[in-house]
């Protein structure tokens, strides 16, 4: 006699297994997530007492000088990936491995160095940066994005003022909506990334095991998915720009915007088809909520 299960169970099952698979990737996603926050405030809270001391010194930043900054930079990066041209891809290769190489470098030499003497913290860079080019794997990658990530929201996010930080991710947040859903160029900066395996962002896979899979194996759709640098650092910005006010309000802000991660992958998940979607604004919404909560408890 064949045994055939019944509709129902085989629902459940698979209902059971779709659960399984979003926690797993949401462990993974949240813990890249968390790791550069948290490393960004510790980070945060030995510079500012450094800075107290008078033994170093910290920029002040306008949400003007920012922003245009910001601008700027993106006018340019849009123009570059809108050129089409087979005989200047070398080139394309050079300048998006030499930004990445730059970016992650400055902001891993700014984390380690607050824990780690020089040296070893150039050679902790120097050996991940040397993995990154001649085995590119996703682990190396994400560690290199970690690091980058924290070093970089660290020393900036000091020199903001905390409603300055909720008015620049309100801003952002309408300025990803209309770069995925309206002009779309966001999406096309993505695969041009992706094409060259240079990943301003994390990547992360949908099971642990990939973690050892290179770089070249990322694609739209398959077993990654990717959550792009800016949606990471300017959460941590603001969790960063409360360390002066105490740790508990950096904290708060951190599991707030750890929230608004895991709404965005459930939106994410939600899609009959899965596309593109902004990730920025469910987090900064619940990073601004956990801001507030702060002025409410403090």
């Amino acid at each position: 006699m064949k045994y055939t299960v019944p509709k129902i169970v085989k629902e459940k099952n698979v209902k059971r297994e779709n659960r399984k698979q979003f926690w797993k990737v949401f462990l993974i996603e949240g813990a890249l997530f968390l790791s550069a926050s948290l490393l960004a405030v510790v980070g945060a809270f030995k510079l500012n007492k450094l800075a107290k001391l008078g033994e170093i010194y910290l920029p002040t930043t306008t949400w003007q000088d920012f922003l245009f900054s910001f601008l700027f930079v993106m006018f340019f990066v849009l123009i570059f990936v809108l050129y089409r041209n087979k005989k200047a891809d070398k080139f394309k290769d050079i300048i998006y491995k030499g930004l990445f190489i730059v970016t992650v470098f400055w902001g891993g030499m700014t984390i380690l160095n607050l824990f780690l003497p020089v040296f070893i913290a150039i050679l902790v860079m120097g050996a991940l940066i040397f993995m990154w080019l001649k085995k590119p794997s996703i682990w190396v990658h994400d560690t290199l994005m970690v690091l980058g990530l924290a070093g970089a929201a660290s020393f900036f996010g000091l020199g903001f003022a905390p409603s300055v930080v909720v008015a620049l991710l309100l801003g952002f947040s309408v300025y990803d909506f209309i770069a995925v859903y309206k002009t779309k160029h966001m999406v096309l900066m993505a695969k041009e990334m992706i094409e060259k395996k240079v990943i301003l962002g994390f990547v992360i896979p949908k099971d642990f095991k990939y973690f050892l899979d290179k770089l070249k194996e990322v694609k739209l759709g398959g077993n990654f998915m990717i959550i792009g640098g800016g949606d990471v650092v300017l959460p941590s910005l603001l969790a960063v720009s409360m360390v002066p006010f105490g740790f508990y309000m950096a904290l708060i802000i951190m599991i707030f915007s750890l929230g608004g991660s895991l709404l965005s992958y459930w939106l994410f998940v939600k899609q009959a088809d899965k596309e593109p979607i902004p990730a920025l604004p469910p987090i900064a919404l619940l990073s601004i909520i956990g801001y507030f909560v702060t002025l409410f408890l403090f």
